[in-house]
């Protein structure tokens, strides 16, 4: 059998097989880079938009956006623009889109979008930590190759933190630990390895309330429970607290809920053992009248027993111009009780400050409180609203006005009828501008002095009219009948009739309703009758309704009979024919109880006179009789009583005047602040409620309570509900046990807690709860238990980010 013959194969040589191999791949290289540009191109140019390139799916939240360069802002709308974003630019410009959405405050590319100044003084305070914690060695070594200083510096990026194209479900608010340790001079492992100690946690300024829980808890509850146990008593701390609905902060209760058993008495005043119940708004202030007429002060009537006060309240209405502001500051060192010391300019602006009272009472019965007081100029130069008005005066009845006027200043009418342009006519006449020859607060507008010449030329005319009216008719102290007014306008009309004689004979023989002879106070005395006649009128003028002696002007005010039309400061002909007929009533009634109460003559005997009017007799004193708040008149002062919590009329002086009054300061407006905010004050508002000091301003009372916004720029964050939720839990473990609140809020006896709202500072302060240590919260807080990553504490956005509505107008027809 043949063997076959073995054919040996010869191999190319290895170079050859190499560049055969190369040619092939080569080949495949071409064509696929060729079919590669042909893809792309084919997308380039069949593609409708650009959304081929994104480098993955957008989240929900932007998943609506189509094109490109509504965040790139360097990528056009060309399917080539692309590449223009290769080239560096402003590294913010794509930010500054995301910011046509999401409303930021002016520092959004600040780290955590706060001011230069809290993140310097948060710098120096991490820096002077870091230096005394060792970091982990990744920490070191991370700062060495990727150090973020001049990152920082030159601002944040908004995708520094926000990474789009990471999918449909993605959160773009997730941020890792290591993104927030690759900035922080401070880094750590976690919560529960090297985290820095707390620093006077929770608390950044002492409370709006002024609440002592130590004084309450030892002594003020025990005190109302042993005196009155039907008082409520809180039993927890959820009797005065909730949390509110942002889960955030925990709120106090309404004064009704909480405070009311206790401190509403004190509001209203009854539990006041000393001193008015009410604020004093209105006054007589007392003057040192011997002075004033040796003086010859020319400040026409004036009760001599006054021993009030100027209130703030008048010295803020004076204060409505320059002049007043000038008068104010001239008397403001004067003791107006006792003036013997005082100089001639002085008594002058006594004298000023007299008949402006005059004018601000005149001003308030003939105009509208309105017009008194919406002009008011305290330094603010803003125009009191109608509301805040309203809320100024406590709507004061003008009845109380008129009826103070008729008792203290019964001749007001008369006196003012004479009187200059003064500060106040604007309220009296608004469409009249202010009269050039307005006095300054140095000259006195004290009625003008006729001469004698005059004096006799005027027994002619209707000089019945110029002679300040004479109470002729009274009940209770209350003058409803006076001569010199409506009966001197009937007299002067009847003397252009009849014969000087025929006057004279009536005015002799006029005789009342009762049959007793009328005072003849219609004519001055004359110069041809005798001396006794004048000095009988000059006493029956020198009384005042309630018998005290009153100061008149050296001469009384010169006025004609038809300027004399206010009909709101006299009674009319009519209303003086039936006063008349009461008083006669009145009269009778009393005559008719002298005689023996079972005389049937004396009841079948008709009563001529009118009416029978029986006077109604109380023995509650005005202040008693406004127990509930509102205005009463006592002595030679008007009062306001608070009608409780938030009452409007305390609460807007204090709003308006605290701005305006710095601690020290001396105009009206602090003067108003330092009378409501004073230890003893009516409301006792500042009791409870702080007073902040405003830098480089004036004072706060602190109303509002703690907000939400309050809390803006703030690095923690914490939120209480979901630890009550966690409480049964807590219970378990042996955490919160039956201590509660006091678990985490430590209640410190024996600090001075009230000694830090004697100063204005309310950073100043010393709490009255012990800080809450990070030990306390790594109980939960560890890499067994509970969450510990920086967003469960921390928030970047420090001042938050808000989408607006979008700003669609209304289409038109």
């Amino acid at each position: 059998m043949r063997r076959p013959v073995r054919t040996r194969s010869v191999r190319p040589p290895k170079a050859e097989r190499q560049a055969t191999l190369g040619s092939g791949r080569d080949l495949l290289a071409v064509l696929l880079a060729l079919a590669t540009v042909v893809c792309l191109g084919a997308a380039f140019f069949l593609a409708k938009d650009m959304k081929f390139l994104a480098p993955g799916p957008m989240t929900s939240a932007h998943g609506a956006i189509d094109n490109c360069n509504a965040c790139h802002t360097k990528s056009g709308s060309g399917k080539l623009s692309w590449i223009r974003g290769l080239v560096p630019g402003d590294p913010h410009a794509d930010s500054q889109a995301c910011l046509t959405c999401h409303k930021m405050p002016n520092t959004a590319f600040n780290a955590h979008g706060a001011s230069a100044e809290a993140l310097k003084q948060s710098t120096q305070r991490l820096a002077k930590i870091a230096a005394e914690t060792p970091a982990p060695q990744w920490a070191r070594t991370q700062s060495i190759a990727f150090p973020t200083r001049d990152v920082v510096a030159g601002g944040l990026a908004c995708a520094t933190c926000h990474q789009e194209h990471q999918g449909v479900d993605f959160h773009l608010n997730n941020i890792s630990n290591e993104q927030c340790h690759s900035c922080h001079a401070v880094k750590f492992d976690s919560f529960d390895g090297h985290h820095p100690e707390f620093e006077t946690y929770p608390f950044k300024r002492r409370t709006r309330i002024v609440y002592d829980h130590a004084g309450h808890f030892d002594k003020h509850f025990p005190d109302v429970a042993k005196k009155d146990p039907a008082k409520r008593i809180p039993a927890t701390c959820s009797s005065c607290h909730n949390s509110s609905a942002d889960r955030r902060v925990m709120a106090v209760a309404s004064f009704e809920q909480t405070c009311t058993a206790c401190h509403l008495d004190q509001i209203i005043g009854k539990e006041r053992v000393s001193g008015p119940k009410g604020v004093a708004f209105l006054t007589l202030p007392g003057l040192d009248l011997r002075t004033l007429k040796e003086k010859n002060a020319l400040i026409g009537e004036w009760p001599d027993a006054s021993d009030a006060e100027l209130t703030p309240f008048m010295k803020v209405m004076i204060s409505r111009n320059e002049r007043g502001r000038a008068l104010i500051k001239a008397v403001n060192s004067l003791n107006l009780q006792d003036l013997h010391g005082a100089s001639d300019d002085q008594i002058k602006a006594v004298t000023s400050l007299v008949w402006e009272i005059k004018g601000l009472f005149y001003a308030l019965i003939s105009a509208k409180a309105s017009d008194v007081l919406a002009d008011l100029d305290i330094g603010s130069g803003a125009k009191l609203s109608a509301n805040l008005v309203a809320d100024l005066t406590a709507n004061i009845p003008r009845d109380v006005v008129i009826s103070a006027q008729q008792q203290w200043l019964p001749n007001l009418a008369t006196e003012m009828g004479d009187q200059k342009p003064s500060a106040w006519s604007t309220a009296i006449t608004v469409s009249e501008s202010p009269s050039p020859e307005e006095p300054s607060a140095a000259d006195a507008p004290a009625p003008p002095t006729p001469s004698p010449d005059a004096a006799v030329s005027e027994t002619t005319a209707s000089t019945a009219k110029l002679d300040p009216p004479v109470c002729t008719v009274s009940i209770l102290g209350q003058c409803l009948l006076s001569k010199g007014r409506e009966d001197g306008a009937e007299a002067a009309k009847a003397k252009t009739t009849e014969p000087e004689g025929a006057a004279a004979t009536d005015s002799a023989n006029a005789k009342s309703e009762d049959g007793e002879q009328a005072v003849a106070a219609d004519e001055p005395p004359r110069p041809d009758e005798p001396e006794e006649a004048a000095a009988t009128t000059e006493s029956a003028n020198a009384k005042t309704d309630d018998g005290n002696e009153a100061v008149a002007a050296i001469e009384p005010p010169q006025t004609k009979a038809a300027d004399q039309t206010d009909d709101l400061l006299s009674p009319t002909a009519d209303e003086l024919r039936e006063m008349q007929a009461a008083e006669n009533a009145a009269k009778s009634t009393r005559a008719a109880g002298g005689a023996s109460a079972g005389s049937d003559t004396a009841a079948a005997e008709p009563q001529t006179g009118g009416a029978s009017v029986t006077s109604i007799e109380s023995d509650v004193d005005p202040e008693s009789w406004a127990e509930y708040g509102g205005w009463y008149r006592q002595d030679y002062a008007i009062f306001y009583r608070p009608t409780g919590h938030k009452d409007k009329f305390i609460y807007s002086w204090l709003s308006l005047t605290g701005p305006l009054a710095p601690k020290g300061d001396t105009s009206p407006a602090a003067a108003v602040f330092d009378f409501l905010t004073g230890k003893d004050a009516q409301g006792t508002c500042t009791k409870c409620h702080s007073v902040d000091d405003i830098r480089g301003k004036g004072r706060l009372v602190n109303f509002s309570p703690i907000a939400v916004n309050s809390k803006q720029g703030r690095f923690t964050n914490f939120i209480h509900e979901p630890h009550f939720q966690a409480v049964g839990i807590g219970q378990r473990i042996g955490i919160l046990e039956n201590r509660g609140c006091l678990t985490c809020h430590s209640l410190e006896k024996g600090t001075p807690y009230l000694k830090s709202y004697e100063q204005g500072n309310p950073q100043n302060f010393v709490s009255n709860f012990g800080e809450v240590k990070k030990d306390l919260c790594q109980t939960c807080h560890n890499s067994g238990t509970a969450r510990q990553d920086c967003l469960l504490c921390h928030k970047y956005h420090v001042n938050g980010v808000n989408t607006p509505i979008m700003n669609t107008k209304i289409p038109t027809q």
